[in-house]
């Protein structure tokens, strides 16, 4: 691995590592290894935000439009459910022992960092309803009825295929803001204190410094998670987890482990 190392004065930038191109699939099998030594824990978390997705699908169900946005507003703010998955990862890799309120309390160690960023992923998802409140404005003047009384007209008729569209297009582009921003910012966050805008300007340049190996980072991401909801959800029970735990994998292949540069 090529290191790289922090030329900005102004920023302590930790130094960085470039990876080879198909490290992700490493990512993958180090954190299927941290959920078979606490299956329960790395499940437990897998099943609660399942059950979290369930509710909101549920909820909206009679309106299909309203659970596109629910879906796509949870996998925007869903880094934040990893916290407690990364601190299983730490502890495995520290060789101490995990529980359950360890986990819950992931967010002691950086608490303002990590509220910021909390703050700065509600606003991208605000950013993303308003935009996409524009475009079908733009497009329909209102969402079409049709949309709010069948699923199967989003599929079958004009208009339905024009939201999706819209609606599928400016997901996407929250969804490349939060990736590129948000790589590694979290679980940097989780191990250090440090602040929200060295670890968004951190996370850029892994990607700025990884293109090819975030790519596909990026395509497994969107390939798994899709897999997931194909299986009405079931799979993220295992899926959600496996993420988080390779993302704290991602964070150490990336990140120099020393102290900041």
């Amino acid at each position: 691995m090529d290191k790289v190392f922090n030329t900005s004065p102004n920023l302590h930038v930790p130094t960085l590592y470039r990876v080879e191109p198909d490290r992700p699939y490493r990512w993958l099998a180090r954190g299927w290894e941290d959920i078979k030594r606490t299956p329960v824990l790395s499940l437990g978390y897998g099943l609660f935000f399942t059950l979290v997705g369930y509710a909101l699908i549920l909820g909206a169900w009679s309106e299909p439009w309203l659970v596109l946005m629910f879906l796509a507003g949870f996998l925007l703010v869903g880094p934040l459910s990893a916290l407690g998955l990364y601190e299983i990862s730490r502890r495995q890799e520290r060789g101490e022992p995990v529980t359950l309120m360890d986990t819950l309390t992931a967010w002691r160690r950086n608490p303002l960092g990590i509220s910021l960023y909390t703050v700065f992923l509600g606003l991208i998802m605000i950013a993303w309803i308003r935009f996409t409140s524009l475009m079908i404005a733009l497009f329909f003047q209102a969402v079409p009825d049709k949309l709010q009384e069948s699923w199967l007209a989003l599929f079958t008729t004009e208009q339905g295929f024009g939201f999706f569209l819209v609606f599928s297009v400016s997901g996407g582009l929250a969804a490349l803001v939060v990736f590129i921003t948000g790589v590694v910012t979290l679980p940097m966050m989780k191990e250090r204190r440090i602040d929200v805008i060295t670890c968004v300007v951190t996370s850029m340049r892994v990607v700025q410094h990884n293109p090819a190996p975030m790519l596909l980072w990026a395509l497994m991401l969107v390939t798994l998670i899709g897999l997931g909801f194909a299986t009405f959800m079931l799979g993220l029970i295992v899926i959600l987890p496996l993420l988080g735990h390779a993302t704290w994998h991602a964070y150490r292949d990336l990140v120099d482990r020393e102290v900041v540069a």
